[in-house]
């Protein structure tokens, strides 16, 4: 039996972080995007979502948080993720080439510098 992600949101001086414990995949990825658009509609320059203790994303998750980016890029807005390199959802976004596209930091806290510093 797997264990299906939970969502919770804080507001960390003015900038909505996001923590996801378990695992994001193609059955609970419909509630994640719905989390993501809740929390997005906040007013806040830049949203950090922590995958620290994710054990694992699918391809419906990694499209989830691309299109999540965009969705804030068009209102000048920015998405930072947090995955150390050896956690399971830091492999996951290395392969993936995700990086690319969306910072990935190391903590929530450089994470949460590199969103007010843009």
């Amino acid at each position: 039996m797997t264990e299906q992600a939970t969502f919770h949101v804080r507001d960390a001086d003015g900038v909505p972080a996001i923590d996801i414990r378990g695992e994001v995949d193609i059955s609970n990825c419909d509630q994640f995007r719905s989390f993501l658009k809740t929390a997005g509609g906040q007013a806040s320059p830049a949203i950090v979502v922590s995958l620290e203790n994710v054990s694992y994303l699918d391809s419906h998750a990694l499209a989830a948080l691309v299109d999540f980016s965009k969705r804030l890029a068009t209102n000048r807005r920015r998405l930072v993720l947090v995955a150390g390199r050896l956690t399971p959802a830091g492999k996951i976004l290395g392969i993936s080439n995700l990086g690319l596209a969306i910072p990935v930091c190391d903590s929530v806290d450089e994470a949460l510098t590199k969103a007010r510093n843009g």
